[in-house]
């Protein structure tokens, strides 16, 4: 026998799960939908994270536009020979890049590469000032700044030196005046030179009680080069390359040209 079916209560199940599939697949879709928004609003954050940091690298720098050496004059010395002129401090002065945000002579990491020794220089706010010796330190003074209190530079007419001393050690243990150099080698006294009030900006010598001992540097000889890699705490590079003349006869006590 034949059973009879009404096809209109057949079309009505039908309908039924259709709707309920077509739901289920609109509530999937709503939730991927979601998933990709919220992936994609992630990606978009860490892409403008990526870029900012990326001009960061390549705008925040800085431009040295000079350095020089500082020779030491044997005849103001005991038991130097005429003739034994060293650099025992290199000057960089240095200004901001066109178009860089401000920048913090502070915050820089200097790696030096020299001859006969290398290092990387802090600023000597960021060494643990304590009694003793603290190594591989650079300074900074201001040349012309709108605020010369500080080691921001913050305009592009801005003008500092970042001042590192080599092969010496900085002395003021004995809370005088003024921080003396004085480092010797057999018997020698290699450099000697007074650094005042305004040795840096941030750090006054004159009233700490630790040495600054820069000797792994090593003094710079006639025809010496050196490399310096300045990183800025943006993480933007600079790279200078320095030359000693091939004589320094004749510039005892003076400054030359690197």
């Amino acid at each position: 026998m034949f059973e009879f079916i009404n096809d209109e209560e057949a079309r009505g199940q039908v309908g039924i799960g259709t709707l309920i599939v077509f739901i289920a697949m609109v509530l999937v879709a709503a939730i991927a939908a979601g998933v990709l928004i919220n992936t994609a609003g992630v990606l978009q954050t860490q892409a403008e994270d990526t870029g900012q940091d990326s001009t960061d690298q390549v705008a925040n720098n800085l431009n040295v536009i000079g350095s020089v050496g500082e020779v030491n004059d044997p005849n103001e010395l005991t038991n130097v020979a005429a003739g034994n002129q060293s650099i025992y401090e290199i000057r960089l002065t240095a200004q901001k890049s066109p178009g860089a945000g401000d920048i913090d002579l502070a915050g820089l990491s200097v790696q030096y590469v020299g001859p006969n020794g290398f290092g990387n220089l802090v600023h000597i706010s960021e060494k643990n000032q304590s009694a003793g010796n603290v190594s591989n330190a650079y300074f900074v003074q201001a040349i012309t700044a709108e605020t010369e209190e500080d080691t921001v530079m913050t305009s592009e007419s801005d003008r500092y030196e970042i001042v590192i001393p080599t092969g010496v050690v900085l002395n003021n243990t004995d809370g005088s005046s003024d921080a003396t150099v004085n480092k010797s080698v057999d018997g020698d006294t290699l450099a000697q030179k007074t650094y005042g009030e305004n040795a840096d900006i941030e750090v006054d010598l004159n009233s700490q009680s630790y040495n600054v001992d820069n000797t792994k540097l090593d003094l710079l000889q006639e025809s010496d080069r050196v490399e310096l890699t300045i990183t800025t705490d943006s993480g933007s590079q600079r790279y200078v390359n320095l030359r000693v003349p091939s004589s320094l006869v004749g510039d005892e006590g003076g400054t030359v040209t690197l």
